[in-house]
Formats: C-alpha cells, sequence, structure tokens
C-alpha cells in the first residue's frame, strides 16, 4: 500500500502586501485574481514584492518542517500569492519545492481561497464555489435564499491516483466563529452536510471509497482536552459516516490542540482530517504530527522549540499549526 503524508495549514492571511492604489493599472486586484495559469502566476510574481518578510518566512519554515507530499492549505488569496510564497520563501526551506500549484478563487469576501501544493500531479481538480443551496437541497436558515452559495469560502476536490488507487481530497474552510459559536453553528452545520451531499453524489458507497475532508474546520470536538458536542460538524461525523484522525491517533487529549485562542486563553483543534470508512480501517492508529514551532509565545502551553524570530504576538507563522497526517491508501 502507499504512503503519503498530508498536511493540512491555515496560513492566516497569506494575502498580498501591496499598494495597490499607487499602481496605476486599471482594476489591478482583480486582473491578479484572474490569473488562473501557474505559468502566468509565475510571470505576475516577477514583477511584485507582495509578503511581508517576517510572518511568511515563519510560515515557510513551519509548513517546510511538515515535510508534506500534499499541503492542503487555507486562507491564501490567489495563485500569484501562492506563486511567490512558494517561489520566494517555501523553496528556501523545503528544497525540492511542489511541482503543483493548485488555487480556485472561492466566496469569500475578503478574497481569501483554499489552495494545495502538491508534489504529485492530480488528475482532476473540482471547485464547487458556485454551487448553491438549492442546487444541493439544503434547507434554509433565516435570511437565506436558495441561490445562496453553499460555501462560505470553497471545498475543493482534487483527485489523485496513488498506485492504481483513487484518493479525493475535499479541501475546506468552514465559517469561522466569530460572532459567536453558538450563534454561527448552523453554518457551518450547513457547510458539513453539504459537504457529506458532494460526497453522497461521488461515491455510489462512501463507506468503500478512499476520500477524506480536511481543513480549518472552524469547530472543535474537545476543549482543552475535555470532549465537547455543541459543535456543527455532526453531519460529517454522524453514524460513522466519517472519523476524525487525529481522535484515532492516540496522542493525550491535551497534546491534540492546533489553535490557541487568545480571548479565553483555550487551546482545541479546529483543523481536522475526517477519514472515510476505509480509508479509516486501513489507518486505525493514525501517525499524526502538530507542527508547533510556529505559535507564537502566548501559546505558552508549548515549551519546546520556537523558530528564531518568532514573538510573543508577532512575529509568528500563523495562528494555526500544521496537522499532519501519514495516510495508507
Amino acid at each position: 500500500m502507499a504512503r503519503l503524508r498530508l498536511t493540512s495549514f491555515n496560513c492566516e492571511n497569506l494575502m498580498m502586501r501591496f499598494a495597490f492604489r499607487d499602481v496605476h493599472i486599471p482594476d489591478l486586484r482583480q486582473k491578479l485574481t484572474k490569473v488562473s495559469d501557474p505559468k502566468a502566476a509565475e510571470r505576475v510574481d516577477q514583477a511584485f514584492n507582495v509578503l511581508s518578510e517576517d510572518d511568511r518566512t515563519l510560515t515557510a519554515q513551519t509548513l517546510a518542517a511538515s515535510t508534506a507530499d500534499i499541503c492542503l492549505l487555507q486562507e491564501v488569496e490567489n495563485l500569484v500569492t501562492l506563486t511567490a510564497f512558494h517561489n520566494r520563501y517555501l523553496r528556501r526551506w523545503s528544497r525540492a519545492g511542489y511541482e503543483h500549484r493548485i488555487l480556485a478563487e472561492g466566496n469569500d469576501t475578503r478574497g481569501i481561497d483554499v489552495a494545495a501544493l502538491s508534489r504529485i500531479r492530480p488528475v482532476e481538480i473540482v471547485s464547487h464555489a458556485d454551487l448553491t443551496l438549492g442546487d444541493l437541497g439544503l434547507s434554509l436558515l433565516p435570511g437565506q435564499s436558495p441561490h445562496d452559495p453553499a460555501f462560505r469560502r470553497d471545498c475543493l476536490r482534487l483527485d489523485f491516483e496513488i498506485e492504481r488507487q483513487t484518493l479525493s481530497i475535499f479541501v475546506c474552510h468552514f465559517k469561522s466563529m466569530h460572532g459567536g459559536r453558538w450563534e454561527t453553528r448552523p453554518i457551518r452545520e450547513q457547510e458539513a452536510l453539504a459537504v457529506r451531499r458532494l460526497i453522497e453524489r461521488k461515491f455510489e458507497d462512501p463507506a468503500t471509497a478512499n476520500w477524506l475532508v480536511c481543513g480549518d474546520l472552524n469547530d472543535f470536538l474537545e476543549q482543552d482536552g475535555i470532549p465537547d458536542h455543541g459543535h456543527g460538524l455532526s453531519p460529517l461525523l454522524q453514524n460513522g459516516f466519517a472519523r476524525d484522525a487525529l481522535m484515532m491517533s492516540g496522542r493525550e487529549a491535551l497534546d491534540r490542540w492546533t489553535h490557541h485562542y487568545t480571548g479565553d486563553d483555550t487551546y482545541s483543534a479546529l483543523d481536522h482530517f475526517f477519514l472515510s470508512p476505509a480509508l479509516a480501517e486501513k489507518n486505525a492508529r493514525p501517525e499524526m504530527k502538530i507542527t508547533r514551532c510556529g505559535m507564537p509565545g502566548r501559546a505558552e502551553r508549548y515549551a519546546g522549540f520556537r523558530l528564531p524570530g518568532i514573538g510573543w504576538s508577532f512575529p509568528k507563522a500563523s495562528d494555526h499549526c500544521p496537522l499532519s497526517l501519514e495516510l495508507t491508501v
């Protein structure tokens, strides 16, 4: 059986840092967003100095430390930004680099998208940003229309052929808890159900297929090691539809966090790998790695090595830790 290392990482506002108003090119930001070809992104990247040095060096060092074959990323502005980050920062620390860079524009009003860096060429890339609530037959929440997008950002599906086995990865970034966890939970529940509908449509028997859902799902199954069932992710987990790899890994409960919330000084995992039953059976006790060397000093529960230059609050790699999974397909 083939083994892959997958890493999911919210890069925290991996966005252009450029004075657009000072450049006399009409609709420059929109034009950069419309760059969808990697070779074109390479050419545009040569023209701009787009990223903040300290934070992005730390982001790159942290991601490189995960040593992933495929990186599933959240909060990336566009393909030009992803290309600049890869070429100018990540390649310094990950010498082999990633041949395949993937991003489809989603629905987020800030322009933050899900993306991927891969050493393996995907055989199919499918964005679901244009799917509506009506397309998936989802019940409407107050104030919604059937024509509203099903996903606040996107659900990006990447299919890979691994030793004659197809692996489908659904990369997601669900609605944040900004505005209150309970108040925003119905939206995450709706998005989780939307992902389940996509999986059920793609596979005749989802339980026997090789698929996983990953990303910053912006909700936790436990906090500070204490189980919490008030999350909005149940549509993907109920009745054994999928299983959370981190919960299966055997790590100690207090060592399963990927995010530190400074508001109430709590630690939880907002980042997840949900495995299909078939993959869960092949990976009964998956090897998981949480790379915390890029976390700011205020995340005091972590007492291990930090990258040189990390500050108490800033600079830092991200407010999330890369979560890595050794996967047997």
